[in-house]
């Protein structure tokens, strides 16, 4: 449409001129060819610009959106202990999920991610995560310890004594 515009308003300017010089109809035609040409190389320049940069756009979206964090040990760490302390039935609730994540600083959804993807990967390759979960067994078996021994501590200093009698 621009270009049958700017064809136009040429023709045009070349029927003015034609009052004081004379105009062939080939100049003319010469003139509306080369009007097009540059239209046209004008029109594929704007569209290979336009397909680079939707292409540079496209590729920034997709690496922004592919850029993966781990989450934080501490959140790890949680999570497998978690995954560990409940192998029997590895599939929280909707309520311990979200407490996962408040505890871990996540989403619900990654939580749920992590807990999918911790299951078949400990399918795949129990061997190798039965020693993490022997490690995760005993850590829980040595707090559980502590919290007997401080158990037993506390009662006995709280405890009254009874004096020998002998």
């Amino acid at each position: 449409q621009a270009c049958n515009e700017f064809t136009t308003h040429v023709m045009n300017l070349l029927r003015e001129q034609s009052r004081t010089r004379p105009i062939s109809p080939k100049e003319i035609e010469r003139m509306v060819g080369i009007i097009h040409r540059k239209f046209s190389s004008i029109q594929m320049q704007l569209k290979q610009s336009t397909c680079e940069a939707v292409m540079i756009l496209r590729s920034r979206f997709l690496d922004a959106r592919r850029k993966r964090r781990n989450f934080s040990k501490q959140a790890t760490e949680i999570l497998n202990e978690y995954f560990y302390s409940h192998l029997s039935n590895p599939y929280p609730s909707e309520e311990a999920k979200e407490e996962l994540a408040k505890k871990c600083s996540i989403t619900v959804s990654q939580v749920s991610n992590w807990f999918g993807n911790k299951r078949i990967r400990y399918k795949k390759n129990i061997g190798k995560f039965q020693e993490e979960a022997n490690l995760y067994a005993a850590k829980t078996a040595v707090t559980a310890a502590h919290a007997v021994a401080a158990a037993v501590q506390n009662n006995q200093t709280n405890s009254p004594t009874t004096p020998n009698s002998g």
